[in-house]
């Protein structure tokens, strides 16, 4: 398989090294001058990059991948897969950037997708398929001259659009990446597993004042989920389930889908695998201005609240977050969220309207 990754930041290096070790030919397309640009500068003169993936015994080799290019035309052109690894924020300037020169047949797969298979619809009009993840598939960051890769997940769950094709889909992936072997329902129940919708903008939000004071030594899984913020996730899931279950998938809380993603050992409490995430995790945040609130408050929360107002489950938890956080950083976080009415370019959207489209 010929697989393109777009967006050479933490994620998409990561995924590019195990494929280049399974031997796939990948090419690397970088999509931005803001973020990475010297290591990108590094790469291109290298022709590959250094990697030691610690999951695998601390293995250092070099990945070499068929191209590192900014030329869009040369990278989509190339790809039987195409893998969109920038933040979901960059969905619609990509799916415009890469529409021209996408072919019919291409799978078009989002690391993670928060329901933007529908934004690419709108801008390709191709017979493409389309696959979302909640999460990655391996963690990992650039540092220094190396990607390091820190962490895999044993179990990788995706969603393919449209259903039909998930029997095609599923053995393709799960044959690159073989944690990846495990169907969600549709790619709205795929968003709702996000875990960063949930960690990301409530961890943040109830620790504010201690990332702005602490100047860089925040360590959010360590520090932010006390037994009160733990109860306002255990809240939210039960909103989150009652969409869930309008949608006919089953309930799972954000604690047992964290032990199940992030765990060999299911027979583990889920807390205590909680815990035990945590203890290993990186810093957090050192500002509050920072994506954990900027993408995953409009997009993740923000998509819930406006699917619960379309079926009307109550969303309440997750308004008042969209409403703090916005106010925390004099953003309009209600105006700018990828809402189910923006995805669908409708005013009013029914529960039928959605399953037609997600299905």
């Amino acid at each position: 398989m010929k697989i393109t990754i777009v967006g050479c930041g933490n994620s998409g290096l990561v995924h590019a090294a195990k494929l280049i070790e399974r031997n796939a030919e990948v090419g690397l397309l970088k999509t931005s001058d803001t973020v990475n640009g010297k290591f990108f500068e590094l790469m291109s003169q290298e022709g590959g990059f250094n990697v030691k993936d610690e999951t695998n015994h601390g293995r250092v080799f070099f990945a070499k991948p068929a191209f590192i290019t900014r030329d869009v035309e040369k990278a989509i052109s190339f790809a039987d897969i195409i893998m969109v690894m920038t933040t979901t924020l960059q969905h619609e300037r990509i799916a415009q950037m890469i529409a021209p020169f996408v072919k019919d047949k291409q799978l078009i797969v989002l690391v993670p997708g928060y329901m933007g298979s529908l934004i690419f619809k709108k801008h390709i009009h191709k017979d493409v398929l389309y696959s979302e993840w909640e999460t990655t598939a391996y963690n990992g960051r650039i540092m220094d001259l190396f990607v390091r890769i820190t962490f895999y997940n044993p179990r990788n769950a995706i969603s393919v659009l449209p259903t039909a094709s998930s029997a095609q889909v599923l053995p393709l992936l799960s044959g690159l990446f073989p944690n990846t072997q495990y169907l969600r329902r549709h790619i709205l129940e795929s968003a709702m597993h996000n875990p960063n919708m949930i960690v990301h903008p409530i961890g943040m939000l109830f620790s504010a004042a201690r990332i702005e004071h602490s100047h860089g030594e925040f360590w959010m899984y360590k520090e932010a989920f006390t037994p009160s913020v733990l109860q306002v996730i255990r809240n939210f899931d039960e909103q989150k389930n009652r969409l869930l279950h309008a949608f006919d998938c089953a309930p799972l809380n954000y604690f047992d889908a964290a032990k199940w993603r992030n765990f060999n050992d299911l027979s583990i409490d889920s807390m205590e695998a909680f815990r035990s995430f945590a203890k290993a995790a990186n810093k957090g945040p050192s500002k509050v201005d920072h994506r954990y609130l900027n993408e995953d408050v409009p997009n993740g929360m923000g998509l819930f609240a406006s699917l619960g107002k379309a079926v009307g489950i109550d969303t309440s938890i997750a308004d008042a977050i969209i409403t703090l956080s916005g106010t925390l950083l004099q953003k309009d976080f209600r105006h700018e969220a990828r809402t189910i009415e923006y995805l669908l370019g409708k005013a009013h959207v029914s529960q039928k309207e959605i399953c037609d489209a997600i299905y």
